[in-house]
């Protein structure tokens, strides 16, 4: 196979719910034109749909128990408290470690838990890129390991996007309104700037990247679709009964816009790719809309997830993929493997998905090795025993509360840790649940509720692995104690309580409790498919039917809905619709046994034995103990397909089975009434009470200031900040001043610094000194949010164009002979803007703040204006001599005028 250029763009929550119609509109041409000449469908996605957990099963092509990423954070062992997933806490090998030690070369941007950076056979710019800020004196300040290798760092640190550098172009076509917006009350337009600011900051880096740095395989990773939709999905249309007609009319377009602006993005991809290259885009699940939207956020550090879709999105196109073509039965955990195959590489056995053969015109051999770990070579992962500095990782959760992803661990370091790892069990404990593996997670399950028996959801997942591990009679003496008024059960108890009726027999109990769950929440598809289910057991054919395609009404991609509906028509001899049905539910989840079976059976029936034997071959490749398959292969090789050697086999296999289930219940069957000591379960009344002291509906709100109040002075440096010392110390305020810099010719007047105030975020106490309250103290820009919240401040904010300060610098670092920010003039002035913009910001956004901005070049022309505002803001006890500070003002000091 010829040596392949390979592009995966990874698009967060990226759902054909919104695509199709969009393309459909000619909104997306780009996208448009990509699917008609390759191949789409949708993607499964895997459990728990946490997005740290999903794309590094994408990147590593095993689930999460293998590849070690359980969450978002996870407890820090060197440092005490938690820290978030890096590339550290992985346990193998990702797909641009294989490509590395077989020689490819890679460009990975912005993937998740990429962090620490790699030293692969490439370049890795990480998840970590969004916390690059600019220092006015040390230029763009790029956290160590966010890019490698480590000389491109200031490079590619210069593409960082920042929210203030946005303009009407760039806002209005996603919210057409915002100069109505008050954004001093609705935050709502600061949020849409910071995760389009990000958005753009990958794209840059990407395509730089791309222009730049030769590769063969090259992963993008954008998280705004995401974003966006947490954001502003509630304001999608159709409208929410519960959001306003102002609110629904200014964001309406926002999710809509982030699609459009996508694809744009994607045409220039595409272009730098080349036609040459296979481009994969895909999501890690899908996003919900309409009717189906959450009217509420489950109260978990996860909540937010409650909005993620089962189904994501997948497209390819390139040299040898098929056109214009759907493909079924796709997983997330498949894009990996298929990764590997178009690179003509082995895929491992110990990997959790297959290749998607079915993408090729032509498809290849696909050849297998025991597994990558083995392989030996450089690829270029973290050597054991690599960790975050403490600065690092704090500075990496600082980045995790401010997107939102986290909640603020606290200062309590050893309760942050205990929490994460609960956390990380929790989802891990989910997982094996979903993959059945039900005694792994019974023992974390059992773990979790020792430790946190007052959270209902963790008593819910315990219920559920009883359930699933046969403990019938245990799961439901949990529920019922947990929740001795059944009136009061949550609605997934119920359904847990209706399953081990289900089980143990009592039929008629478990259907009055399924509707009374149905009552609860009728638009939940699930409900209706196990509703079905019961009805199936009891032979209600017309009933079961009826539930299914009730669900199918609600969530037309359900594939249990296709399923269970592909059951009701086999047992009543319908084969059309049995295959109809079977191929809807194995087309949306290509592991659905019950449903390859199904269609086995119908088409065996129609006369299609070939089509037949690979169906029933599918459903034992995932339940191989399924008797009546067997069976059925059994009778094909016997008469249509006559093969004595296989009937034989069939045949043994199939009286194994059948004699085991003679023989009496299996080990788990034999469970049901089996018991032992469950973990003490609080009332719900004081599990209530817990979570209210430890996850309040609101957040506590920051203690209003209780300490001195201080005037500060602050700006950027050079910007006239020692001028207005001196104009404070002249109208009567003293000076916090220490003079250790004495004045020279660049302040031929002095700088007015006390140097103690630069060790303030370490030193909060350096603010108790007596008297200091009653000076004005100089504080440069970047130290102002270092300043503790338990005094107020009044801030005096000296503003200079910004051409004159970097001009101002420049002269400054040349006659010192020293080392400034080593940037071109453009550069310096482009990162001053963004700086001074963000601190202007945050002080007026800040309670405990109030800030005077004084224009410097208009205070040096006319000081008379400025010095009544200056007494204003700061009071005439402060300032008794105001009229002296005329004299201080000296124009012939205000150098580098601009032009």
């Amino acid at each position: 196979m010829a040596k392949r250029k390979v592009l995966l763009i990874g698009w967060d929550a990226a759902d054909w719910e919104h695509i199709n119609p969009l393309i459909e509109a000619g909104e997306l041409p780009t996208l448009k034109q990509f699917l008609e000449g390759g191949v789409m469908g949708n993607l499964a996605t895997l459990e728990p749909v946490l997005s740290p957990m999903l794309w590094n099963s994408v990147a590593t092509c095993k689930l999460a128990e293998k590849h070690g990423i359980h969450g978002f954070i996870e407890p820090d062992p060197v440092n005490g408290g938690v820290r978030p997933y890096t590339s550290t806490s992985r346990k193998v090998k990702a797909i641009w470690n294989i490509l590395s030690q077989e020689g490819y070369r890679s460009n990975i941007v912005g993937w998740w838990a990429s962090h620490p950076a790699e030293p692969i056979r490439g370049s890795i710019v990480t998840n970590h890129f969004n916390g690059v800020r600019f220092v006015p004196e040390k230029g763009w300040q790029v956290a160590p390991g966010t890019i490698h290798p480590k000389e491109k760092t200031q490079f590619y640190g210069r593409f960082r996007v920042m929210p203030q550098e946005l303009t009407e172009a760039h806002i209005l076509p996603f919210i057409p309104n915002a100069a109505k917006i008050d954004q001093k009350k609705d935050l709502r337009l600061s949020t849409f700037a910071k995760v389009l600011s990000d958005c753009a900051s990958i794209h840059a880096v990407a395509t730089a990247m791309m222009e730049t740095e030769p590769w063969d395989f090259m992963a993008v990773y954008y998280d705004a679709i995401d974003h966006f939709s947490h954001a502003f999905m509630y304001y999608h249309p159709p409208k929410m009964p519960n959001i306003s007609d102002e609110d629904f009319e200014m964001y309406k377009d926002v999710v809509k816009g982030a699609y459009k602006f996508h694809d744009m993005m994607l045409e220039r991809l595409l272009e730098l790719a080349g036609p040459d290259c296979t481009t994969i885009l895909c999501s890690d699940h899908g996003f919900q809309s309409r009717h189906l939207r959450p009217m509420a956020m489950p109260r978990e550090p996860a909540g937010p997830a409650a909005w993620h879709r089962q189904f994501g999105i997948f497209a390819a196109n390139g040299p040898g993929i098929k056109n214009d073509e759907l493909i079924f039965g796709a997983s997330l955990i498949d894009v990996g493997p298929t990764i590997l195959s178009l690179f003509d590489l082995p895929i491992g056995r110990d990997m959790d998905g297959r290749p998607l053969v079915e993408i090729y015109e032509n498809p290849p051999e696909i050849k297998e090795i025991p597994s990558w770990e083995d392989v030996p070579g450089e690829d270029g992962m973290h050597p054991p025993g690599t960790e975050l500095s403490r600065n690092d990782s704090e500075e990496l959760m600082k980045q995790f509360v401010a997107l939102g992803y986290v909640e603020d661990p606290g200062d309590d370091k050893e309760k942050a840790a205990e929490n994460a790892e609960v956390e990380s069990k929790y989802n891990l404990a989910r997982q094996l649940l979903w993959l059945n593996q039900c005694d792994k997670a019974l023992a974390l399950a059992m773990e979790i509720v020792r430790r946190r028996s007052w959270e209902t959801r963790f008593v819910e997942l315990l219920a559920k692995c009883l359930l699933n591990a046969g403990y019938l009679k245990l799961a439901e003496e949990l529920v019922v104690g947990a929740f001795p008024d059944e009136t009061q059960l949550p609605g997934g108890l119920m359904v847990v309580l209706a399953q081990a009726a289900l089980g143990m027999r009592n039929t008629e109990r478990a259907l009055e409790l399924y509707r009374r769950a149905e009552k609860m929440d009728s638009q939940a598809p699930g409900l209706h498919i196990q509703l079905g289910d019961v009805y199936l057991r009891m032979a209600r054919f017309e009933d079961a039917e009826r539930a299914y395609k009730r669900a199918l009404e609600i969530h037309e991609d359900s594939s249990l809905a296709w399923q269970g509906l592909s059951t009701v028509y086999r047992r009543k001899g319908d084969n059309e619709k049995t295959a109809d049905a079977a191929l809807n539910a194995v087309g949306r989840i290509h592991r659905s046994p019950m449903a390859h079976f199904n269609l086995g059976v119908a088409l065996a029936r129609s006369g299609d034995p070939e089509r037949a034997e690979l169906a029933f071959q599918t459903a034992l490749k995932f339940r191989p103990n399924m008797l009546n398959a067997h069976r059925w292969l059994h009778a094909l090789y016997k008469s249509e397909l006559p093969n004595p050697d296989k009937a034989r086999e069939h045949y043994q296999i199939a009286h194994t089975l059948q004699g085991k289930q003679a023989a009496g219940p299996s080990p788990e069957s034999s469970r049901i009434y089996q018991r032992f000591e469950l973990p003490t379960i609080p009332s719900p009344e004081e599990r209530k009470r817990r979570l209210d002291e430890e996850r309040p509906l609101k957040k506590k709100a920051d203690p209003a200031p209780s300490g001195k109040e201080f005037v500060l002075v602050s700006g950027l440096p050079r910007s006239g900040t020692s001028l207005m010392m001196q104009m404070l110390e002249a109208g009567g305020m003293p000076i916090a001043t220490d003079g250790e810099r004495t004045a020279d010719i660049d302040n031929p007047k002095g700088y007015y610094e006390w140097e103690a105030i630069k060790q303030i975020a370490r030193k909060p106490e350096l603010l108790d000194e007596e008297g200091l309250d009653r000076k004005a103290i100089k504080a440069i820009s970047m130290l102002i949010p270092q300043l503790p919240r338990t005094h107020t401040y009044k801030v005096i904010f000296m503003v200079r164009p910004v051409e004159e300060i970097a001009a101002s610098q420049y002269k400054m670092i040349d006659r010192l002979g020293t080392d400034g920010a080593k940037l071109s003039e453009e550069e310096l002035v482009r990162g001053l803007s963004q700086h001074r913009h963000e601190a202007l910001g945050w002080l007026k956004q800040t309670a405990g703040f109030e800030v005077l901005a004084i224009d410097y070049p208009m205070l040096v022309k006319n000081p008379g204006d400025v010095i009544p505002k200056l007494v204003e803001f700061l009071g005439h006890d402060r300032l008794p001599n105001a009229e002296a500070m005329h004299a201080v003002v000296d124009p012939s000091l205000h150098r580098q005028k601009k032009g």
